[in-house]
């Protein structure tokens, strides 16, 4: 199975390290290093008070993609910490009795992502491209990575190029068979996190997490650089650069 983008490889910038993905076609920046080990909550306000954005569940996928075909300190690291922690992905689940609304990079409110339902039923109506809906019937925990790939839930969260991606990623564990923690049902409304691991009960293999509260201390996550900020490592070579005119 393979994805059809370019620059597979990680591309570094030392300084404020960045770390550079494809996404969807265009660069993403990730900076290293990463915040956490902590909750979800806590980790993606540390993001957002250095001035960086929190990935989504898709832009999640791509790093992690990004890593699992390259080959140096940067991608072992990350690779390293999948096998022992969590890596927060900012997409939240709202589930209700007949399926799950997915919404990006939520308000956080009282360690949860907000999301109300008539909220997100109002920009669904609109097209809005950052909330999704699922109705149950969708496989969850343990299967192949094909089915993987065409999991309704999991191209929800992550996107069609993203679940491809993390049917790859699945590929290149020991087991090869990747594991959802979500619902099947609910019976009442249930607010959730996503998150990435490498590990469930000692076996390695891809696990998407949907079904957490984000209260363990045990998650991590990179910052996003937001659209059009320049590094700061290029701020200040051109700060000295007019310093000298």
């Amino acid at each position: 199975m393979e994805t059809q983008t370019r620059n597979q490889s990680l591309r570094i910038k030392e300084g404020r390290t960045e770390l550079i993905v494809n996404h969807n076609g265009e660069d993403l920046t990730f900076i290293h290093p990463s915040y956490g080990p902590n909750d979800y909550a806590n980790v993606g306000n540390s993001i957002e008070q250095a001035g960086l954005r929190r990935p989504t569940m898709a832009e999640t996928a791509s790093l992690v993609y990004t890593t699992f075909n390259s080959d140096d300190k940067y991608s072992k690291e990350i690779k390293d910490l999948m096998e022992k922690i969590w890596l927060w992905a900012f997409t939240g689940s709202l589930y209700i009795p007949r399926g799950v609304y997915i919404q990006d990079d939520p308000e956080i409110r009282n360690r949860m992502p907000f999301m109300e339902e008539s909220d997100l039923v109002k920009r669904l109506e609109a097209n809005d491209k950052n909330v999704r809906f699922v109705p149950f019937g969708f496989k969850t925990e343990s299967m192949t990575s094909r089915e993987l790939e065409k999991n309704p839930y999991v191209i929800a969260l992550a996107g069609e190029e993203g679940a491809s991606k993390l049917a790859e990623v699945a590929d290149k564990h020991r087991n090869e068979r990747p594991y959802i923690w979500s619902f099947e049902t609910v019976d009442r409304p249930l607010t959730r996190v996503a998150a990435l691991c490498s590990y469930l009960d000692s076996n390695n293999r891809l696990n998407i997490g949907g079904g957490g509260h984000g209260f363990g201390r045990n998650g991590y996550s990179f910052g996003v650089q937001k659209t059009g900020e320049a590094s700061r490592a290029e701020k200040q070579n051109l700060l000295e650069l007019l310093s000298n005119i």
